[in-house]
C-alpha cells in the first residue's frame, strides 16, 4: 500500500488516541493564496478588426507600387471579413505589424478590391504601407484597424477572469476573503478584457492568483498588478491577512 494511503488510513486513529489522552487534536492548517489585485477603471476602448495577410502578400502587392520604390514602400493585400470590408474607406490608417521582427508602421487603406472570396467571405483591402527599415518581401503580416471607440468602457487583465462552472467570473476581496462575481465580458485586446456587466468602476478584483481562488477564500496580498496601458491604477486592496 502506498505511504500516503497509510497515512490517511491512521489519522482517525490518532485523533481518537489524542482524545483519549485528553489532547485535541492539531486542525488542519488553512490555505492562504496570495494574490494582487487592481482597481476598476472607465475609459475608452478603441474597437478593432484584425486581418492576416498571406505568406506572399507583401511580395504579391508589389505590381501595385507605380513607382518601383520597394526599398522603402509596400502594397500590402489584407483580407478582411465583407461586413467589415464595408465599413472601411480609402485612406483609413492601418497599423500593419510584421511577424518576422513585430515592428508595426501605419499604412493608409489604397483600395478595396470588389471581389469577394466565396470561401471564407472576405474581401482583400489594399494597405500601403512605408517599410521601417527592416521589412522584405513575401512577408506574413497583421493589420489592425479601429472601426470605433467604446466610451467608458469597463476594463481589467485577461488573467482576472477566470472560467468556473457559473461562467466567467472575477473574485472582489472582502476583507481577509474573496467574493466570488459572475460577470460579462465584452471585447478582448491586448491582454484586457471588457466586463460589459458584474462590475462597477472604483470595484477591486484579484488578478495574479485570481485561477487559484473560489468563493470565501482566505487570501495575502503580494506586488501590486503594473498599471495598465489605459492609465488605470492598480490597488493594494484590502490589509493582508494575519
Amino acid at each position: 500500500m502506498h505511504r500516503s494511503s497509510i497515512a490517511r488510513l491512521l489519522a482517525p486513529v490518532a485523533i481518537v488516541a489524542l482524545a483519549a489522552c485528553g489532547k485535541e487534536a492539531p486542525k488542519p492548517q488553512e490555505k492562504i493564496t496570495p494574490i494582487t489585485t487592481y482597481t476598476v477603471a472607465a475609459r475608452d476602448l478603441p474597437v478593432t478588426e484584425t486581418a492576416v495577410g498571406a505568406e506572399t502578400a507583401v511580395g504579391l502587392a508589389q505590381e501595385f507600387d507605380p513607382t518601383r520604390d520597394i526599398a522603402r514602400r509596400y502594397y500590402v493585400r489584407l483580407p478582411f471579413p465583407i461586413e467589415i470590408a464595408r465599413r472601411l474607406r480609402p485612406g483609413q490608417a492601418i497599423t500593419v505589424t510584421n511577424f518576422s521582427d513585430n515592428r508595426s508602421a501605419t499604412g493608409y487603406i489604397r483600395q478595396i478590391l470588389p471581389a469577394l472570396n466565396t470561401l471564407t467571405q472576405t474581401t482583400e483591402v489594399i494597405v500601403e504601407v512605408r517599410n521601417p527599415g527592416a521589412w522584405r518581401p513575401a512577408g506574413s503580416v497583421r493589420g489592425e484597424v479601429v472601426l470605433g471607440v467604446r466610451r467608458n468602457a469597463l476594463v481589467v487583465p485577461e488573467q482576472a477572469v477566470v472560467l468556473r462552472p457559473a461562467g466567467s467570473v472575477v473574485y472582489v476581496p472582502e476583507g481577509e476573503i474573496v467574493r466570488e462575481r459572475v460577470v460579462t465580458q465584452g471585447i478582448r485586446r491586448n491582454g484586457e478584457v471588457e466586463i460589459v456587466a458584474g462590475l462597477k468602476a472604483g470595484e477591486v478584483v484579484a488578478v495574479d492568483g485570481a485561477g487559484l481562488l473560489s468563493d470565501g477564500a482566505r487570501i495575502k496580498l503580494r506586488d501590486a498588478a503594473p498599471p495598465d496601458r489605459g492609465g488605470a491604477a492598480p490597488n493594494m486592496g484590502p490589509k493582508k491577512a494575519p
